[in-house]
């Protein structure tokens, strides 16, 4: 993973493979992962969670068709193409699940009059 973050980015969610930031001056979430960076919006970073979410995983570990071998990924408005096997698939659902609820949790206490930064 990079070690040259932009300042205005925050990190949201991290794991082995990747880390989800966020960053306030284009309203955006970075998603890093196997040395890539996109850059989506929330409603794309949702939309493009849905996807991973909606993938087959037990078709594709129990087929010996070569079809299942890949999933081929795009995020909505983007030019990036991921061409993701199995593990890669549940390495990034995590990533994106993670995130997710880091957002939601940041939103509830944001709710509540509290800050995860004042902790």
């Amino acid at each position: 993973m990079t070690s040259n973050v932009p300042a205005t980015y925050q990190e949201v969610f991290k794991t082995d493979r990747g880390v989800v930031y966020q960053c306030d001056v284009t309203n955006r979430l970075v998603l890093e992962f196997w040395d890539t960076h996109t850059q989506l919006s929330a409603r794309d970073f949702a939309q493009f969670r849905r996807m991973v979410e909606t993938i087959d995983v037990r078709q594709m570990a129990l087929s010996t068709d070569a079809a299942y071998d890949v999933e081929i990924l795009t995020p909505p408005r983007s030019e990036r193409c991921y061409v993701l096997t199995l593990c890669e698939i549940i390495h990034l659902r995590e990533l994106l699940n993670g995130a997710k609820l880091m957002l939601e949790l940041n939103t509830m206490l944001r709710e509540c009059g509290c800050s995860l930064s004042k902790y």
